[in-house]
């Protein structure tokens, strides 16, 4: 039974989208009307601006994120709680993330009007601010800041299954300073296992729409951005170039993930030569600077919040001044009207897909335990976040063509959510699953139970703080989901998300700050949920562990 619906999900989830997308996509390229030519070529090769901006984001972006969540990363080992401050930054989407980031950072932003009302210097927005509101550098410092939290929460799954406070013991005995035994010792094995993490931002990074139409700019455009306008320009040649651009998208794609792959060997054989090993011999590691950024993301998450709900009730709010004028809710009651039908498509299709997600994946790694494959990582259900989000969801386009004007609109919308939660559910889960002890099935069958009863009554409720989680994290993926939205949906399927972009990216940041504020509350409420659910089960023990301990 497993079996069969692991093959069902494989199929349905995996080998559809991924393989169908870019065989589809592969087909339309040979087409007469929308096929690769030599200009839509040409023209690719001469978006120079286009190329370099785009391999900046998908390389250094990445990079940064990765390194800067290694500093951070020993603060986990010794205040594990540190953890839960991830769950705010990660609860909001990356929209909303970036639209209260310029609410907060931007020349006129927030924090500019503070030390403006501190220090009277700045009674003029500054010229040259170093954070425009629209830029490339601005897209690779939402993306940092956005991606900075799950990289550390991979991480600290990681230090889970690998003895690191031994190694840094020994490391120590040998003379090398914690840090220096941290960078030695523990960071090229949490390298290696980072690659899957690492090749889903570089992807990410790689392919994403929403955010350069938010933030970055209008004149530097990302590739992944000229090929998104492209597609809505319906002439032969403009769709050519789209597709064009979609395999060149692909290209890099194969080269950064077999970069990648490299990553930990390069770190291994490169940075830990001799004239850098000196070097950090002499540097120390400042414990109070890692302290302050833990606090950092903690008081960033509640910035972002206070700051869009101060911008959505705001009647007018001019610059210097550091507080609204007046508060009012006209804004919400001439919105709402609008605001109905967006939230509640985000809410039944995060519900939705989130949920299948879960259930698909503790399927998919359940089959993996009968397998006696438990503890391998499963690339191929990972695949589609390896996978550029533009052509993929291209190809799906042309894969479903016209079953996507029949109605079948909102069905397909939440098939390619779930598309997306399968992965992220099963990578958060999978850590949690493989290291689950057998010896609990063991003393409940002992007791009585039946194999598949002691799965259903020992094993998952002794599971339900990560299946908790999983869940929270798809609910969150489902709801930060723009591109199969809005191409899919063919704009029937309004979400908070799509409606946010449309909005945000036309400069009213005031009306923005509504849907923004909303996409944020959603996933928020879960994550806090699922908070009070693991502080609620701590230090209880479930009915199937207090039968297992008396046997």
């Amino acid at each position: 039974m497993v079996r069969a619906l692991s093959v069902a999900i494989k199929f349905a989830f995996i080998v559809l989208p991924v393989g169908g997308g870019l065989m589809l996509l592969l087909l339309s390229s040979f087409s007469a009307e929308s096929g690769i030519t030599n200009n839509a070529v040409y023209t690719i090769l001469s978006e120079r601006e286009a190329l370099v901006s785009t391999l900046l984001v998908a390389v250094v972006a990445p990079l940064i994120a990765c390194y800067s969540a290694l500093w951070l990363a020993p603060g986990l080992l010794k205040r594990p709680k540190l953890q839960q401050l991830l769950s705010p930054v990660l609860s909001v989407p990356h929209v909303a993330f970036a639209v209260g980031l310029m609410l907060l950072l931007s020349p006129s932003g927030w924090l500019i009007r503070l030390v403006e009302s501190i220090t009277g210097l700045l009674p003029f927005p500054p010229q040259g601010w170093p954070l425009p509101e629209k830029s490339v550098i601005t897209v690779m410092v939402v993306l940092v800041l956005k991606e900075l939290p799950f990289l550390l929460l991979m991480i600290a799954a990681q230090l889970k299954q690998v003895p690191a406070s031994s190694w840094l013991t020994q490391a120590q005995s040998y003379g090398y300073s914690q840090r220096q035994a941290w960078w030695r010792g523990v960071t090229p094995e949490l390298l290696k296992r980072l690659t899957l993490p690492m090749a889903a931002v570089i992807i990410y990074s790689l392919s994403v729409v929403d955010i350069p139409l938010l933030v970055g700019s209008n004149t530097e455009a990302l590739l992944a951005q000229r090929v998104y306008e492209w597609t809505f320009q319906f002439s032969p040649e403009s769709q050519s170039k789209a597709v064009t651009g979609a395999w060149a998208l692909m290209v890099i794609a194969v080269l950064l993930l077999f970069l990648n792959s490299l990553h930990a060997d390069l770190y291994r054989k490169w940075a830990l030569t001799k004239a850098l090993r000196k070097q950090w011999s002499n540097t120390t590691f400042s414990d109070k600077a890692a302290k302050i950024t833990w606090i950092t993301f903690g008081f960033l998450s509640l910035a972002i919040i206070a700051v869009l709900i101060l911008q959505s009730v705001a009647s007018s709010w001019f610059y210097p001044t550091l507080m609204p004028e007046a508060l009012s809710l006209n804004r919400w009651q001439s919105e709402w009207h609008y605001l109905t039908e967006p939230s509640f498509n985000s809410i039944w299709l995060a519900l939705t897909s989130a949920l299948l997600g879960v259930i698909f994946a503790v399927v998919l790694l359940q089959h993996q335990r009968e397998q006696k494959q438990k503890r391998s990582l499963n690339a191929w259900v990972l695949i589609a976040l390896f996978v550029p989000q533009v052509p993929l969801v291209l190809g799906w386009q042309m894969m479903l063509g016209e079953h996507l004007t029949q109605g079948w609109n909102v069905m397909w919308v939440a098939w390619s959510h779930t598309v997306y939660t399968v992965p992220y559910a099963y990578l958060v889960l999978h850590g949690a699953y493989t290291q689950f002890d057998e010896q609990w099935l063991v003393k409940a069958q002992s007791l009585g139970y039946s194999a598949r009863q002691a799965w259903w009554k020992v094993m998952l409720p002794m599971l339900r703080t990560p299946l908790a989680t999983a869940f929270a994290v798809a609910f969150s993926v489902s709801i930060a989901q723009y591109l199969p939205t809005q191409w899919l949906g063919h704009g029937l399927t309004p979400t908070l998300t799509t409606e946010a972009v449309s909005v945000a990216s036309g400069g009213d940041w005031r009306i923005g700050s509504l849907y923004a504020l909303l996409q944020t509350v959603l996933p928020l409420v879960v994550f806090i949920s699922v908070g009070l659910l693991s502080t609620g089960l701590k230090g209880k023990k479930t009915k199937a562990e207090r039968y297992a301990d008396y046997s």
